[in-house]
């Protein structure tokens, strides 16, 4: 680091902070790429660029990191169709990886394929917004700002994505072992 870049405030408050949100990332970012090794890189990415913006490692700005992991999460999808095409055109198609979206302990895979099964199923835009409010602990005026459609919207997709889920998920009840509640929002 040159002595005109400022230095983050020590390299654990980072380590931290990268090990706090890097799950949470990596969730939002599968919900764009096709494995949890190119969700990981995506994440990578956000954090060197964030970090590059924000040296103190201001986690007031952390859903511009979101932010961040949903433009190359898309740079990387559409990149990667592009090469599908071209090789599907050369013959040489190679099937993506279809992993979960999300990785559970032993005894959770069950429940977690079922739930990822259930998530695949939304509408893209209400599968972001599950995941960012959820999983990724953004409100939705941050949802809103980072996504640029007003609050009323994230909050709608909210809800249809909730009703959707319980439709879903309700059949299989006794797979899933507890009740299948819609989390408040």
């Amino acid at each position: 680091m040159s002595s005109s870049e400022p230095e983050p405030q020590s390299a654990g408050d980072w380590k931290t902070c990268f090990r706090e949100l890097a799950p949470r990332l990596v969730l939002y970012a599968r919900q764009f790429v096709d494995s949890v090794a190119d969700a990981e890189d995506v994440v990578q990415s956000a954090f060197v660029r964030w970090w590059q913006r924000y040296p103190d490692g201001d986690r007031s700005q952390v859903p511009l990191l979101y932010a961040a992991v949903r433009t190359i999460s898309l740079d990387l999808r559409r990149k990667d169709m592009r090469r599908i095409l071209r090789e599907a055109k050369s013959d040489v198609f190679i099937e993506s990886e279809n992993e979960p979206f999300f990785d559970a302990g032993v005894e959770q895979r069950e429940r977690a394929e079922i739930v990822a099964e259930a998530m695949r199923g939304l509408p893209e835009e209400q599968r972001e917004v599950v995941t960012l409010h959820l999983w990724g602990g953004l409100t939705f005026a941050q949802i809103a700002e980072m996504t640029g459609v007003s609050i009323n919207t994230v909050a709608g997709r909210y809800r249809y994505a909730l009703a959707a889920l319980q439709r879903k998920l309700e059949p299989r009840r006794a797979d899933l072992g507890e009740a299948v509640a819609a989390p408040a929002i």
